[in-house]
């Protein structure tokens, strides 16, 4: 199957397990495509609520009179709420489903959001960002919904694409706040407009709240308790919604070979897939002996710390990118801003692109999981190599901007390939896997936001320090083990065959 046919089919086609083998991109149709498009767009509207504030830092620092200290204070309780979040959100994908948990995130997201603009002091801002911070817990339903939705075979495609674009948000907030603000001011002084510019991403957090839980569908069957429907019980319109059998229309039925009726429509089933389980009935022991019963698994373990090393790295540049190019360049805050949000725009192209060579790559090699492993290998290596070589282009405005287009690259190519492996870990406990490396994110996240902290703006040495840390979780990948499969054990079957 050819990239086109992947992501640009004439219709859906589903697997054994009722799982969609292909995307059709550009289409809204239930319930694949519109759980999968219903599932980036909240991803990114609660991307760009949670990062709303960093572009307009220097405005309003200067009006609450902040310290570096305080600024960094804040950045880092911005993080901290979402490592809980992730952790209790993943479990409840298993018990309440997707659709439903997504919804309860932004609608929740949106009152913090929205009343940033009563904050009066640093301690007011710290308080205020660290429940904003729930937000950014969106990445494990957008995730989450993606597996539910997607076969094996494209799901490290489909959750890359909803990941990248979701991502996305976190850099159009560099470029649409500073411009809402700055409309805003027009007719307010600085110290009201900067308050209520933060309305408009809290308005647009309960927009999707809406449409998450009225138009979408949680899972192949649509509603959550129907998840353990069998795949042989539903039929599939070209759009590609499964209906019961029961509403077949007869009068588009043919008749077979052995004269027994079947539908034009009947959904064509994919060869050479991995059948996931799905008559087994749902485990469900307590959110805490979920989670501790996956984090005795070295596999997540080791995938936590490299998620880290891509999306909290990637989180934790969010924070910052804007004051760096503010203070290192002295740009106006507009201008950082724009040049900031390049770092999360390249999500559009990056992420996605890690998930499908991750796909690719391991279709070639027909190895169930070790292709992907292989990617996620040299995305990391590159990774660290190009965060060292950021430290040292950082002389000039001109080779800055270079760097940290091609180290962008690489950082969330990384997030797009972990997120390829994920879903081959335990399919009977996703949730809790999800949740549990979704947050090594945000545990990433704040260390490298505390390396920032103790640098200062010795941005030189933090870069490099941070370069040589994801150079070294790069290694990990050699002692990577999902369902006993190795990325040694490639090579010497590879050298050995």
């Amino acid at each position: 199957m050819t990239l086109a046919t992947k992501l640009f089919p004439k219709r859906i086609i589903i697997d054994e397990n009722g799982k969609a083998t292909n995307i059709k991109l550009f289409s809204f149709g239930r319930p694949y495509m519109r759980a999968m498009h219903l599932s980036w767009f909240s991803f990114f509207v609660a991307f760009l609520g949670w990062f709303a504030i960093p572009p307009l830092m220097p405005t309003i620092s200067a009006d609450l009179k902040l310290t570096a200290s305080e600024i960094s204070n804040s950045n880092l309780t911005g993080v901290s709420a979402t490592i809980l979040a992730r952790l209790t959100v993943g479990p409840l994908c298993d018990r309440f489903g997707p659709r439903k948990v997504m919804s309860g995130l932004l609608l929740i997201g949106s009152i913090p959001i929205g009343l940033i603009g009563l904050v009066s002091d640093a301690n007011g801002l710290i308080v205020t960002r660290f429940f904003i911070g729930i937000v950014g817990a969106a990445f494990v339903p957008c995730q989450y919904w993606a597996s539910r939705m997607f076969s094996p075979e494209i799901v490290g495609t489909a959750n890359a694409i909803c990941g990248g674009l979701g991502n996305m948000g976190a850099g159009v907030s560099y470029f649409l706040i500073p411009l809402f603000y700055d409309a805003i001011a027009t007719a307010l002084p600085s110290h009201q407009a900067w308050r209520v510019t933060f309305v408009i991403p809290a308005c647009f957090c309960i927009i999707m709240a809406a449409a998450d839980f009225f138009l979408g569908d949680d899972c192949p069957n649509g509603k959550w308790e129907n998840r353990d429907s069998k795949p042989e019980d539903l039929d599939v319109e070209q759009h590609g919604m499964p209906q019961p059998t029961s509403n077949y229309d007869s009068t588009h039925a043919d008749k077979s070979d052995d004269g027994k009726s079947i539908s034009s429509n009947e959904p064509e089933k994919s060869s050479n897939t991995i059948i996931m389980p799905t008559s087994d009935p749902v485990q469900k022991p307590s959110i805490v002996m979920d989670l501790l019963s996956q984090l005795k698994n070295p596999a997540v373990l080791i995938l936590m710390i490299q998620y880290g090393c891509s999306f909290g790295l990637e989180l934790a540049i969010d924070n910052i990118i804007g004051t760096f190019f503010h203070t290192h360049f002295g740009l106006s805050q507009t201008t950082s801003g724009m040049l900031g949000s390049i770092f999360g725009l390249m999500n559009i192209i990056s992420r996605v692109s890690g998930g499908m060579a991750a796909d690719y790559v391991n279709t070639k090699i027909g190895e169930e999981v070790q292709g992907r492993m292989l990617v996620h290998f040299c995305m990391f290596l590159l990774e660290g190599s190009f965060v060292i070589g950021f430290s040292f282009a950082m002389g000039a405005l001109n080779s800055s901007i270079v760097v940290l287009i091609l180290f962008s690259y690489f950082v969330q190519a990384g997030c797009g390939t972990t997120f390829s492996i994920v879903p081959s870990v335990n399919p009977k406990s996703m949730g809790a896997v999800y949740g549990l490396v979704g947050a090594g994110g945000s545990i990433g996240s704040i260390i490298f936001n505390y390396i920032f902290k103790i640098y200062g703006s010795n941005y030189v040495d933090a870069f490099r320090v941070i370069g040589y840390i994801v150079f070294s979780a790069a290694l990990l990948t050699l002692l990577l083990q999902v369902r006993g499969r190795t990325l040694l054990g490639l090579v010497f079957k590879k050298l050995n065959p």
